[in-house]
């Protein structure tokens, strides 16, 4: 099962911008993201997409939620999330400066 699956999702906002019929133009969609994660603070991802309505035919009204979420292909972001999630939760290298490297032995 993907963190996504398990992740606590919300939206945050839809902001729409209309033409001078009412019909939607564009959108700002703000979605949310949380997952906990074991000894540290829940990880969240908040993702803003950007939506450009080719053919505005629509009041905001008139969309609805799945709608909205197709729009901002919620698929990627869920992939997005659990590659985040993923580093997030990994722990990271360790990286070390040797200062005593010798070049001159190098061919």
């Amino acid at each position: 099962m993907a963190h996504s699956d398990d992740a606590t999702k919300a939206w945050v906002s839809a902001i729409p911008t209309k033409n001078s019929d009412g019909n939607v133009t564009e959108w700002m969609l703000n979605y949310k993201y949380t997952l906990a994660v074991a000894g540290k603070d829940d990880y969240i991802k908040i993702f803003n997409i950007y939506v450009k309505i080719k053919t505005p035919s629509k009041a905001p009204a008139s969309y609805t939620k799945e709608e909205l979420l197709t729009l901002m292909d919620k698929d990627h972001c869920d992939l997005m999330f659990n590659k985040k999630y993923n580093v997030h939760t990994t722990a990271q290298p360790v990286i070390t400066t040797d200062t005593d490297f010798d070049v001159s032995g190098l061919s």
